[in-house]
């Protein structure tokens, strides 16, 4: 009769599971939470790339009046590799807390965070967001941004719902779906940048940076005498009205 006791009474301790929000079998089986809890799906939150462009830069004018300084473009004609990387986030509209008999959770207006873990309840997709307890988490509807009544906790990487609903002070809060749009400019690709490099020895220098194929680390030096009025580099011909070590005037004339 005594071990039949002993017996229920540990089938009765096993079948309850939290006392409030605290669990008092932390080392139960994941068996049980099957039948508890909500399977969560990981999406993929890192920046989405959403446009390739290759984007042409000229910086000169055929017969117009022009001055470089030493170091600085005569005449450039560069294309870059332009990539747009689009990240989607969620933002708080609206100051916004909840009270319940775990802890209170706050959300300020235009607070920003990136979901990555999502469950569906009911057909219903939702979105779980950190709160400052670990491994507890807020859910919003997908949908309209609306929150979900109860706290969620992830137990061995499932959601928990917790019985008890939330008190929010702020009926009308909601989470927004935001972009964050990025462009990265990569180096030239293919062009060409013709630069200045002063007058030294009675001659007037020029480098030409060559970046066919994408090296940008072809370059060749041009030397002319100083006192010339036509120059040509690689069937570009300027016009020089004057130049000296930190210099150059100049017209592109082809």
């Amino acid at each position: 009769m005594k071990k039949a006791f002993i017996l229920c009474a540990l089938l009765c301790l096993n079948a309850c599971v939290y006392a409030g929000e605290v669990n008092v079998l932390p080392g139960r089986g994941t068996w049980f939470d099957q039948f508890n809890s909500y399977r969560i799906v990981h999406k993929d939150n890192v920046a989405k790339l959403v446009k390739t462009e290759n984007i042409n830069e000229k910086s000169f004018k055929v017969n117009e009046l022009r001055t470089a300084f030493k170091g600085y473009s005569v005449l450039s004609d560069k294309t870059f590799s332009r990539r747009t990387y689009v990240t989607e986030k969620v933002r708080a509209v609206g100051n916004v807390r909840l009270n319940n008999v775990s802890a209170p959770y706050e959300f300020k207006n235009n607070q920003t965070f990136v979901p990555s873990m999502f469950v569906t309840i009911d057909g219903t997709e939702y979105g779980l967001l950190p709160t400052h307890l670990e491994d507890f988490v807020v859910l919003y509807d997908v949908k309209n941004g609306k929150l979900y009544p109860n706290t969620g906790m992830i137990k061995n990487g499932r959601l928990v719902l917790l019985r008890h609903t939330f008190a929010v002070d702020n009926p009308d809060f909601y989470f927004e779906p935001v972009f964050i749009t990025k462009t990265e400019q990569s180096k030239p690709v293919k062009g060409f940048d013709i630069k200045y490099d002063g007058v030294r020895l009675q001659r007037l220098w020029l480098i030409y940076y060559d970046y066919a194929d994408g090296h940008t680390g072809a370059f060749q030096e041009f030397s002319f005498p100083a006192k010339s009025s036509i120059i040509e580099i690689n069937d570009i011909k300027l016009r020089i009205l004057s130049a000296d070590d930190q210099r150059l005037d100049y017209m592109i004339l082809d």
